[in-house]
């Protein structure tokens, strides 16, 4: 497969620079303005959530919510969590809830509560255990562990917290951990694809006005946190936006204290910084994922200008104008450890200058492993019944064939891609054979088959 890579590259013309890019939605029916609003996606269903908030205006609790698809604004259905200001909110992608924890009630009061939302209704959770009462602190789902990690906040007496907890779907856990980050409140917390885990940056620390204000980078896998050492960090800042972008296998971060008025982005070892427009340095404002539509999406917060605090309204999106993409057509065969299915590997996508893997899964005990077939042409279906192979089809030409060896029923295959703007678009199929011995007289089983298209972010 490398060689005919290397081959396009030669014959292909040269195509036009490109990285992921900031635009202006505009979105019908935007709500009202309003400040120290609550945000985050509800992948299972598309909805961009915005609860909460403060009228931009007169102060008043807006006790709307309201969620975003595609282009349109429309207030959501039903009765809401109590209102309340600096909860922490996030998608729980195990079970497909956002997970709501705690706040300031509006009588001032410091909530400890957990509600749920399934995208359609709101439960009150009653954990026996769970997290002081405490505002703004910093919350993100933990996709490689299928855990909740929630980071600091504020308590009743204004001191920074510096407490770990987990949250499983049903119950709150405290860690127990010896190195964790200093006390903070106002930080950001998301996932991280490359790594695993969340990364933490941020904040302010304890202490009278003028507080710290930090531009640390923390990660947590689980067992300790660990303090990163980027060359070119991002300028001290808190309350801002960060959100992983799991497209595109990067955590994004933007706006906050700090009057950086560009985005930056961390690759799992470094942060390094994007030259473009971006959104208006702002707090406070809504960021998260949309994965349904490979965006990131900002919306609203809250900006210093000439003396004043003023309110936005404005909907952005930021993603890449040329994706790299991984699309399954066709159907395997079924063998005796179930039909093999053919995919990119979770945060794997084809990027130039990235390393992309493709895994088929449903390989049987005590078989060899896999071969896949790779080609940039294309041809019906073809069965392969009269190789004793009935009821599978050959999808993909039969151009590059290489093995993997099979290890917990699933075989990998990978490829570095050039870095390379000539590459960009390029696509090309794949489509695997799975070693059956006692599935049919040919001794393989096919897979689905997919469109492998190369991006740049």
């Amino acid at each position: 497969m490398r060689s005919l890579l290397l081959a396009t590259l030669v014959l292909a013309a040269e195509g036009v620079p490109a990285q992921a890019t900031w635009s202006l939605l505009y979105a019908t029916n935007p709500p009202p303005r309003r400040f120290q609003q609550t945000f985050a996606v509800h992948e299972a269903t598309g909805n961009c959530v915005s609860l909460f908030g403060q009228d931009a205006l007169t102060g008043a609790v807006m006790t709307q919510g309201w969620k975003l698809q595609g282009t349109a604004w429309s207030v959501l259905a039903g009765p809401l969590p109590p209102w309340r200001r600096l909860p922490m909110m996030a998608y729980d992608a195990l079970n497909q809830r956002l997970v709501l924890f705690g706040g300031v009630s509006a009588g001032g009061a410091l909530l400890d509560d957990t509600w749920l939302w399934n995208g359609t209704v709101w439960t009150s959770a009653s954990p026996a255990v769970r997290p002081s009462p405490r505002r703004d602190g910093a919350m993100a789902f933990d996709r490689g562990r299928g855990l909740m990690v929630l980071f600091g906040g504020v308590d009743g007496s204004e001191t920074p917290l510096d407490d770990t907890w987990e949250w499983n779907g049903s119950t709150w856990q405290l860690r127990a951990l010896a190195v964790r980050p200093p006390a903070r409140f106002g930080s950001s917390l998301a996932f991280d694809p490359v790594n695993g885990g969340v990364l933490l940056f941020g904040g302010i620390g304890p202490g009278a006005p003028p507080a710290t204000i930090y531009a640390d980078t923390w990660s947590f896998l689980g067992t300790s946190w660990l303090q990163r050492q980027p060359a070119t960090p991002p300028a001290f800042r808190d309350h801002a936006g960060m959100a992983s972008d799991l497209y595109r296998q990067r955590v994004v971060l933007v706006g906050g204290s700090s009057t950086d008025p560009f985005a930056w982005e961390w690759n799992g070892t470094q942060w390094s910084v994007t030259y473009q427009p971006t959104p208006a340095p702002r707090m406070w404002f809504g960021m998260s994922h949309d994965p349904g539509a490979r965006r990131l999406v900002v919306y609203g917060g809250t900006v210093w200008l000439a003396g004043y605090w003023y309110s936005l309204d404005d909907t952005w999106i930021y993603r890449t104008p040329l994706p790299a993409d991984v699309v399954p057509f066709g159907n395997g065969c079924v063998g005796t450890a179930g039909t093999p299915m053919l995919a990119a590997v979770p945060f794997a996508w084809p990027w130039l200058g990235d390393t992309m893997r493709n895994v088929v899964q449903a390989i049987p005990t005590g078989e060899p492993g896999a071969i896949f077939v790779s080609s940039f042409g294309s041809t019906p279906p073809v069965s392969l019944g009269s190789f004793g192979m009935p009821g599978c089809d050959l999808l993909v030409p039969m151009d590059v064939a290489e093995f993997r060896v099979a290890a917990a029923s699933r075989a990998e295959w990978a490829l570095a891609i050039p870095n390379s703007l000539a590459l960009a678009g390029v696509a090309f199929r794949q489509q695997a054979f799975v070693f059956d011995a006692a599935a049919n007289s040919g001794g393989l089983t096919a897979s689905n088959a997919v469109t492998v298209t190369l991006g740049i972010r």
